[in-house]
């Protein structure tokens, strides 16, 4: 019997612990699984450059790496703000196709705040940023509308 392949969607605030989790991830196997995050894209030489420009090609490549792996047989990771239910639902729907189970694992904001998050972050998101973030947030993402904004009456 070969064993289910797993889809870990870790969301959260940024600075809230999302990457750190996602590399705790081991299976009683041993094995690793892989972490994606479109912010992946923005390292270059080992250093972060954000260019908000690209957030679209970022996300592309994130879906790319994880659909990749999921369809080659193997469990991974994903951890990306997924502030809203649209934003996790390819994630969600690729993990149906290949019949993989999905963890959720929700950071919401570490139990800081904003502030805290601000100065945490690595990738520089200030506080204006996170409050929009917060405001946004889906504590119950099951109930959120799966269809991007841009496709709602």
């Amino acid at each position: 019997m070969s064993k289910q392949k797993i889809l870990f969607i870790i969301r959260g605030l940024p600075g809230s612990g999302k990457s750190t989790i996602g590399n705790c991830f081991e299976f009683p196997t041993g094995e690793i699984p892989d972490v994606f995050s479109a912010d992946d894209y923005f390292l270059v030489d080992g250093e972060y450059r954000f260019d908000r420009f690209k957030l679209t090609e970022a996300h592309n490549l994130c879906q790319t790496r994880t659909f990749t792996t999921l369809r080659n047989g193997y469990s991974c990771a994903v951890a990306n703000t997924f502030t809203e239910r649209w934003e996790m639902e390819p994630y969600i729907l690729a993990a149906k196709e290949y019949n993989c189970r999905v963890i959720v694992v929700d950071c919401f904001d570490g139990g800081m705040t904003d502030e805290e998050l601000a100065a945490k972050n690595i990738h520089g998101v200030p506080v204006e940023g996170i409050k929009a973030m917060r405001s946004r947030w889906q504590h119950d993402w099951r109930a959120g509308d799966a269809r991007p904004p841009w496709e709602r009456k």
